[in-house]
């Protein structure tokens, strides 16, 4: 009788330990899935991540809008100017992740530094862009940030915690960028 009940445990034991080691390589590959994705958009993960610093401006319209206002959703923060040659180029492709991902808990935040409303609704208007658009006409958030080139773009979590960010343009309406982004709101979502 305690030979089968010793047999019984081992057994139970060999099998837990199976399950743990599928388990823990499943957690590592969807690690290396996801740093994959990163690098493959070309996004820089912030390790270890850090709490991203609340700011309020105003939007086109004239209201004022505080990072805050997001939490619970991942944040596209990008920080552009219009005369910026490689913002321009982004942009399209940023319209295109908008469209896609708006009616999920996500949003684009456009900071645009150091220009004033009017130029800024023309190009706006001009290229057919619909995301929000906040105004840093003193760059102050932009220098909160550590902006030293544009485009610059975080990824804030639902938490408002900061976990990438890409210096210069990338086509974020490519494969890869959407992939990274459902993934970024599957964690979203669980939170």
């Amino acid at each position: 009788m305690k030979v089968r009940k010793l047999v019984t445990m081992a057994a139970a034991l060999s099998i837990s330990a199976s399950l743990l080691l599928v388990w823990i390589n499943v957690i590592n590959a969807e690690d290396r899935s996801l740093e994959s994705l990163y690098a493959s958009v070309g996004i820089e993960r912030i390790s270890p991540p850090i709490e991203a610093a609340d700011f309020t401006l105003k939007n086109l319209e004239g209201l004022e809008v505080s990072l805050k206002d997001f939490q619970g959703k991942l944040v596209f923060l990008n920080f552009w100017a219009t005369w910026c040659g490689p913002c321009r180029y982004e942009m399209p492709s940023m319209e295109k992740l908008w469209q896609n991902f708006k009616e999920n808990e996500f949003v684009i935040l456009a900071v645009d530094l150091r220009e004033g409303k009017e130029e800024v609704e023309s190009f706006m208007k001009e290229n057919g862009l619909t995301f929000p658009v906040l105004l840093d006409s003193r760059g102050q958030v932009g220098s909160i940030y550590g902006v030293r080139a544009i485009p610059t773009t975080y990824f804030i979590d639902s938490g408002g915690i900061i976990v990438g960010r890409a210096i210069g343009a990338r086509d974020w309406a490519s494969g890869d960028a959407f992939d990274l982004i459902e993934h970024l709101l599957t964690k979203t979502e669980s939170v």
